[in-house]
């Protein structure tokens, strides 16, 4: 049996095969997550959860706490998922097979997770939530761009990890999928199924982490349209440019003109 949650400040480094991690609000919330992970199968001496205590007080954000689970986490793969997840659906056995018949088809994986956008803005899904039950979306494992937050799995020998300068609770799924596909490696939404008690809203929080997301990437020197699970928008290293572009109309000119550019090279 693993031992109780533990403060991740407090963790130490084994060699296990999960780590579940999560930035805690309401505790009797989480620990209904924890105990239907344990009714799951995740009840293993290879399994470890850990948490932030953001119950007082935000000590830790999405990106800041992410990079901090991976410091900490002492298993090959990492969960981080929200507190309000179950895992009532599929077990801990069926993520054992997902994510070897995911290295299989492609080794070259770094980030992978339950909902996701992929190039072309079509969704790909394995969930259950508000919205519907039982509700798959795609041909998967399917490759996306960007990683819904309720759950995602960071294969900790790819070496990625959040932006440091952004802040925010919000799109740091999407900033972990980038940061992997700029260092070469690939992220997908799997079939592993999973109940999510709640659904993304988009709030004014929401579009300051997307403004400092285009002020970050920026910097980079390199023009993208990033393609989150909420919104589209272009970032360059021209402030005019973004400020024009990112008006959804010139946004969708632009996408289309670059779909047409890569097709005929």
């Amino acid at each position: 049996m693993p031992s109780t949650p533990v403060d991740v400040t407090h963790s130490k480094k084994k060699n296990l095969l999960f780590t579940i991690a999560t930035l805690v609000t309401r505790k009797d919330e989480y620990l209904e997550m924890v105990d239907s992970a344990l009714q799951s199968g995740f009840d293993r001496d290879d399994v470890e959860f850990i948490y932030i205590d953001n119950s007082s007080g935000n000590q830790f954000d999405g990106f800041s706490g992410t990079n901090h689970f991976i410091a900490r986490a002492a298993g090959q793969y990492l969960i981080i998922c929200h507190q309000d997840v179950l895992f009532d659906q599929d077990r801990c056995e069926q993520l054992i097979e997902k994510i070897n018949e995911l290295s299989a088809l492609d080794a070259n994986w770094a980030i992978a997770g339950n909902a996701g956008k992929q190039v072309n803005s079509s969704l790909a899904l394995r969930i259950s939530d508000p919205h519907g039950e039982n509700v798959t979306v795609g041909d998967l494992p399917a490759e996306v761009v960007s990683l819904d937050e309720n759950f995602i799995i960071i294969n900790t020998a790819a070496n990625v990890g959040c932006t440091r300068n952004i802040a925010g609770f919000h799109l740091y799924g999407t900033d972990l999928c980038f940061n992997a596909m700029q260092r070469g490696y690939k992220c997908y939404v799997i079939d592993f199924h999973l109940t999510h008690k709640s659904v993304g809203v988009v709030t004014d929080a929401y579009h300051q982490v997307k403004q400092q997301i285009i002020e970050n990437y920026a910097r980079r020197k390199e023009s993208v349209v990033i393609q989150s699970m909420c919104s589209r928008f272009y970032v360059s290293s021209s402030r005019i440019r973004n400020i024009l572009l990112n008006r959804k109309s010139l946004l969708n000119l632009h996408s289309s003109l670059s779909k047409k550019k890569s097709k005929q090279t």
